[in-house]
């Protein structure tokens, strides 16, 4: 609007100029000096257009880039509580092999349990039920408690047969609270204590989708093809060649 007025004041005045020799004889040097200074304002008009049109299309660009990040983070973020909320499904499913005598490894917590990391490395609390604790703050989506109840569980309970387990539920933990280095320290450290754990799949597709998320693209190709070679007909193979083909 700004320059549509500025446009046509210069048109009035050049026109005002014209008509105010038009009692006079025609002056030719006259005339061409305020056509002249016309085409000079009609190219500082054009000029302030294409600037602009210039600013405004960078403008929609930045705002375009702001909204698919944010709908990045925001997939992304989603992504990794659905695999969460799976992984628990799973747990829960397998928890009765890991002995008859025990409550679901994955179960709530009984009465008389509180939910604070004293209580789970408390030595009057069975390892099951200290677990348990911890891994039912995980389901409240109690992370940062559920990470201290877990780190609790494992100074206290080293020999325990769900030490795995409660190291990969840290993992799993500091990944979805997108903290990547410990989440990739705590994957790490499985792949190498524990080979033959029945997670493992799963451990070295999120340990390899971390390191190619952090720059380390080469080792985390490597850890995801490990997977497919190991498992070609798993479910955890095919996770890892959507990542793969990702990187390509």
């Amino acid at each position: 609007m700004r320059l549509v007025q500025t446009a046509g004041a210069a048109v009035v005045m050049t026109a005002a100029s014209l008509f105010s020799h038009a009692a006079e004889p025609i002056n030719a040097e006259s005339l061409r000096q305020s056509q002249g200074e016309l085409l000079l304002q009609i190219e500082q008009l054009r000029q302030e257009t294409q600037a602009l049109r210039g600013l405004m299309e960078e403008l929609s660009y930045q705002l375009g880039q702001m909204s698919t990040d944010q709908k990045t983070r925001y997939l992304d973020l989603d992504q990794r509580l659905g695999e969460l909320v799976r992984i628990q499904r799973d747990a829960v499913a397998t928890a009765p092999s890991q002995g008859s005598s025990l409550a679901p490894a994955d179960s709530a917590v009984g009465d008389g349990l509180g939910e604070t990391a004293q209580a789970s490395a408390s030595p009057d609390v069975s390892d099951q039920d200290a677990y348990n604790e911890a891994f039912q703050l995980i389901r409240e989506r109690k992370f940062e408690d559920a990470l201290v109840a877990m780190e609790s569980f494992i100074e206290a309970y080293p020999d325990s047969e769900l030490i795995l387990d409660a190291r990969f539920w840290r993992g799993q933990v500091f990944d979805v609270l997108g903290r990547d280095e410990e989440a990739i320290e705590a994957f790490k450290s499985l792949t190498l204590v524990a080979p033959d754990y029945r997670r493992i799949l799963q451990v070295k597709v999120k340990l390899g989708k971390l390191l190619i998320k952090n720059q380390d693209v080469m080792n985390g190709r490597k850890i995801l093809q490990e997977v497919i070679t190991q498992a070609p007909e798993s479910v955890e193979a095919g996770l890892a060649s959507r990542e793969l083909e990702k990187t390509n």
